[in-house]
């Protein structure tokens, strides 16, 4: 209409009637301005371009999320029977180690005991074996010590008369006048007497007589025997425990029965099923609406892109407008003169400006309508999403019809709202909170385990009662164990009381410090052979000669035979005088340790049986009781989350608000600053196409 009004008055448009010096300085101001308000048009409608596109992308996918996300819970929550089966099943990782570990049990309980009491027996077995060996030692030594005794007394008397004759001759040839300087060893030679006499010795006859037939037991089988039956405690331990193993494998597939009626009692599908429900409601009512919204869509996407093309139409206008009028101006000679491409350029100024005011109305009608629509989402739905305060308009009574009350369709808790849900789901909370299955259904009372997070010191008692009963119930004999049969028993005993200890070795000591004959039979000799070098008488040497060799003679055979006994016996009464002062005492102990040993095995061995077992028992509940916690706080924060509800809330709202709604809005600005920038694009194009004309009349 001010257009109008303007041409009517001939303000708008026309010739100019006269040449001013100001004209050219408007002109260049027009072409300035003209070419200003183009540029931001196109900008605003390459912006408009990108923006509508970029709606027309984000649209499709956008709108078909709605359905897959709907979808999308509505399967989480049909699949949390299934979740929760999954849950169960994995009882199969304890079940496979508890049963891994009964295979072991056996012979691990063997090697414990084996292990603790291998000392203590070893011990015993060792000190057995050494008063086993005292009593061959002892029987040897006094055998020995008897037969030498016998024997050197026996010798001493076949070399008394020898000794005696000898001495007579080598007196009385000593004692002939004719034999020079044979006083000096006259006396050593009377004193050619016997010294040691063993006849005085205490006799062992009667020791022997009491260890006459001793050992009658094979103490080395005995102590193999013994050692073997100890060795052989972990294959009885398995052969003993087999059955029980057994029964604990079968009652471990009793436990499986047991656990598989946590996913049977599971009561969640029953809470579920009214959200199942309104999902499914939602999708299926969405579906119209969202192909609704695809429709009118690309009905936008059309009417965006044929009016964004007519603006870019209108700005080639102008362009070439301006470019063929500026030429044409330049070729001017006269302004009055007519030129034909500055004529053209102002018609085409002229066009751009009848194709603005013919389609300007749709560019308004396209702008108020997207406008709407994106500035109230962005402001009443947007802005409110993320303050969350839309969730509050929903929970106040009497913003939404009856029929829209989520709280009573989600089965959420009286005293709940859709707010609090929210930020429950988004903190992780489960389907226990939100649909109040803490107050109907205590998972923690069914599973008869502490909260999660904490260790119980015992496990339930429905599921593992008859696991550990068997196992403390059961008791077996691991430990009998045979060191000393009363055969071996009665040998040290007797060889304990048979005197060996009351026997006089001091007696002994005493006259084997005495030589077997008083002067020394070598020594005596080599006097004698001395003075033979000295005798001036033939015949008097000649009988030194045969005195020292006859006493050479006795010294090599009899008295050498006899020190040899003599040393034989020495180390006989050495052994038997250290062994007999602590003979009785060291058998007493023999006897009083190897009794308490075969005394203390079973019991000891029983012990260590049931202390393995509870150690056993202990370690394998709390498999099954890490496992009971495991599946409750599973169940509560993984299986039956409600956490996904939140995600696909804070997806909408990226969609709608982010993806969509942000590049619509920006489509609708883009176009409105077109729309608004026509106005002054129209006001210069017109006032421009007056000097791209020739003047009618020019002053001079």
């Amino acid at each position: 209409m001010c257009f109008c009004y303007c041409r009517s008055r001939r303000r708008c448009g026309g010739r100019l009637r006269a040449h001013r010096r100001s004209l050219g300085c408007r002109r260049h101001c027009l072409l300035a301005c003209l070419s200003l308000t183009s540029l931001v048009i196109l900008t605003s409608v390459v912006c408009a371009f990108v923006t509508s596109q970029r709606v027309k992308a984000q649209m499709e996918p956008g709108l078909g999320a709605v359905p897959a996300t709907l979808s999308t819970l509505r399967q989480h929550i049909a699949n949390i029977p299934q979740g929760v089966q999954m849950v169960v099943d994995q009882f199969e990782v304890p079940r496979q180690q508890i049963i891994s570990d009964l295979g072991g049990l056996s012979r691990s309980v063997g090697l414990s005991i084996h292990a603790q009491l291998k000392a203590m027996t070893y011990a015993a077995l060792a000190d057995l074996q050494d008063r086993a060996g005292d009593l061959q030692t002892s029987l040897h030594h006094l055998q020995i010590l008897d037969k030498t005794a016998r024997a050197l007394a026996s010798a001493r008397a076949e070399l008394e008369p020898a000794l005696r004759e000898r001495r007579r001759r080598v007196v009385a040839l000593l004692d002939d006048p004719r034999c020079t300087s044979c006083a000096s060893v006259l006396g050593r030679a009377q004193g050619l007497e016997l010294g040691a006499d063993y006849s005085k010795v205490p006799s062992v006859e009667k020791v022997l007589k009491a260890l006459a037939g001793l050992p009658r037991s094979d103490f080395a089988e005995m102590i193999r025997q013994g050692n073997g039956t100890f060795n052989s405690i972990p294959e009885l331990a398995v052969e003993r425990m087999a059955q029980v193993i057994q029964d604990l494998r079968d009652e471990m597939a009793h436990m499986t029965e047991k656990v598989q009626s946590i996913a049977n009692s599971f009561p969640l599908p029953d809470y579920t099923r009214p959200v199942s429900e309104a999902l499914v409601k939602a999708e299926d009512r969405s579906q119209p609406y969202l192909r609704e919204v695809e429709r009118f869509e690309q009905y936008r996407w059309i009417a965006g892109t044929v009016l964004c093309s007519i603006i870019l139409l209108i700005l080639i206008f102008n362009v070439t407008g301006m470019a063929l009028g500026a030429y044409g101006l330049s070729k001017r000679e006269d302004p009055s003169d007519y030129e034909c491409r500055g004529e053209a350029g102002a018609k085409l100024l002229l066009v751009g400006v009848g194709l603005a005011f013919l389609f300007s109305w749709l560019l308004i009608l396209l702008v108020f309508a997207t406008f709407l629509v994106g500035g109230n989402i962005q402001t009443l739905v947007c802005r409110n999403w993320v303050n969350q305060e839309i969730y509050k308009f929903i929970d106040t009574p009497g913003n939404l019809p009856p029929s829209m009350n989520l709280t009573r369709q989600l089965n959420l808790r009286r005293d709940s709202n859709l707010s609090a849900t929210y930020r429950e789901c988004k903190s992780g909370a489960g389907l226990w909170e939100v649909l109040q299955l803490d107050r109907s259904y205590d998972l923690d009372e069914h599973l008869k385990s502490p909260k999660p997070y904490s260790i119980p010191r015992i496990s339930p008692p429905q599921y593992t009662a008859d696991f550990q009963k068997r196992l403390g119930d059961f008791t077996a004999r691991l430990g009998d164990v045979r060191l000393l049969r009363s055969e071996g028993r009665q040998d040290l005993e007797t060889f304990a009381h048979s005197g060996v200890d009351e026997v006089d070795y001091r007696r002994f000591q005493e006259e084997m410090k005495n030589p077997v004959v008083q002067t020394s039979l070598s020594g005596l000799a080599r006097s004698l052979e001395g003075l033979q070098k000295m005798q001036r008488n033939s015949t008097v040497a000649g009988r030194l000669a045969a005195e020292a060799q006859a006493l050479w003679q006795m010294q090599n055979s009899t008295v050498q035979s006899q020190e040899a006994l003599v040393a034989k016996l020495g180390e006989s009464v050495q052994f038997l005088s250290h062994l007999a002062p602590h003979l009785q005492e060291r058998v007493k102990t023999t006897l009083a340790t190897t009794a308490s040993v075969e005394a203390r095995l079973p019991a000891q061995a029983q012990q260590i049986l049931r202390q393995e077992i509870g150690c056993f028992t202990r370690k394998e509940l709390r498999y099954f009781t890490q496992y009971l916690n495991w599946v409750g706080q599973t169940l509560r924060e993984d299986v039956a989350s409600c956490q996904p509800l939140a995600t696909a809330l804070d997806n909408g709202r990226v969609i709608l608000c982010d993806r969509i709604a942000d590049p619509w809005n920006a489509f609708w600005f883009s176009l409105g600053c077109c729309t608004f920038f026509l106005i002054p694009n129209i006001i210069f194009a017109v006032r421009l196409t007056k000097h791209f004309r020739p003047i009618r009349n020019r002053l001079m």
